[in-house]
């Protein structure tokens, strides 16, 4: 293709890129801390009344879903006694905590676990250290604020092996933060990029062929063959190009679909220079006899002249042979050399030879 240049001028070209505020991301963060109050409805062979206490808990992240929880509590049970002491509890132990949604956003969760249990009961001096074991249900809230807090609540039961195994029902509510927490944010960022643009005119040459349309006497020339001042396929010497594309059905001499649309731009080539005589050379690979081979490939090439004449092109511009498979342009020990060898060329006559190339 032929391009001059008239003018070429070096200007600032703006290129903006703009990735939009959004709103922070989830804290992400592997431990957390949580502070709960605890309302206890006691079992009624321990005491008739309530009691309260107060959980600490640290959790560690062992996968998006699981967590482990080391926690302690204590807790007072009232009696109910005019004058009587209180009934007091301690335990020390960890659960294993699902949390159904992961960490990041609103969640419920199971926990099941157990500890250690101390009672101290009834103005004695002496207590007792037991087994607990509990199992709870609850929630923790998106978090609310910059540092991550979130609300958690559960509901749990609580078996003390102490004396004659009391069962226990805690209710809880508290707070949550984060440790170590990160936060993602994405930020307005302007990119300015300043790069020359440069002005070009050029002259269309719409079959590639070197030569302008303006000049051009033989539009709609095949590519990869040379061609004259006037943008005619040169005929003094002998040229060849292969229809790239033009394939058959397995086995047969039946164009297929693509290959249909590929020869019509051949088609438009031969009637843009009717002076130009061409034969269409068929070839296969190596596979099958060699009488089989040249056979099939004579029928291809004979498919390829009858649908360009089916197309317009004038018969005595078209002669069609078959080799077989002669002249491999790839070895035929691999499929891509073998399909590289199914082929049809596009050979032009020379005026020279007088005779098909």
């Amino acid at each position: 293709m032929i391009r001059r240049k008239l003018l070429a001028v070096s200007v600032a070209g703006l290129c903006i890129t703009t990735a939009s505020m959004v709103q922070a991301q989830p804290v992400q963060h592997e431990t957390e801390v949580s502070i709960l109050g605890s309302y206890i409805k006691p079992d009624k062979d321990r005491v008739d009344d309530y009691g309260t206490a107060i959980r600490a808990m640290y959790s560690h992240r062992l996968s998006r879903h699981w967590w482990l929880e080391p926690q302690f509590f204590a807790g007072i049970l009232e009696t109910g006694v005019d004058g009587g002491t209180d009934f007091y509890q301690q335990g020390l132990g960890a659960d294993f905590n699902y949390r159904l949604f992961g960490a990041e956003s609103f969640t419920p969760y199971v926990s099941i676990g157990a500890g250690v249990s101390r009672n101290d009961v009834f103005n004695t001096s002496g207590n007792e250290f037991n087994g607990y074991a509990n199992a709870a249900l609850g929630l923790i809230s998106s978090p609310f604020s910059d540092a991550g807090l979130s609300v958690r609540a559960d509901a749990r039961y609580l078996w003390d092996s102490f004396e004659e195994d009391y069962s226990d029902l805690h209710f809880s509510l508290g707070l949550t933060v984060p440790i170590g927490a990160t936060r993602t944010r994405i930020v307005e960022k302007t990119v300015v990029i300043e790069k020359p643009v440069v002005v070009e005119k050029s002259f269309a040459d719409s079959d590639g062929d070197g030569v302008v349309d303006g000049v051009d006497q033989c539009p709609n020339t095949l590519e990869g063959l040379e061609v004259n001042a006037v943008g005619c396929v040169e005929t003094s010497q002998a040229q060849t190009v292969v229809l790239q594309g033009v394939t058959f059905e397995f086995n047969s001499d039946r164009l297929t679909a693509n290959a249909k649309d590929i020869l019509i731009s051949t088609a438009d080539a031969l009637k843009g220079q009717t002076d130009l005589n061409v034969e269409l050379a068929g070839y296969t690979d190596s596979q099958g006899s060699a009488a089989y081979n040249r056979e099939l490939s004579q029928e291809r090439a004979n498919a390829v002249r009858a649908y360009l004449l089916d197309l317009g092109v004038d018969p005595a511009q078209l002669t069609a042979n078959g080799y077989g498979e002669a002249n491999p342009v790839r070895s035929n020990d691999t499929e891509e050399g073998r399909e590289r060898n199914r082929r049809v060329e596009f050979n032009v006559v020379s005026d020279a030879a007088g005779e098909g190339v």
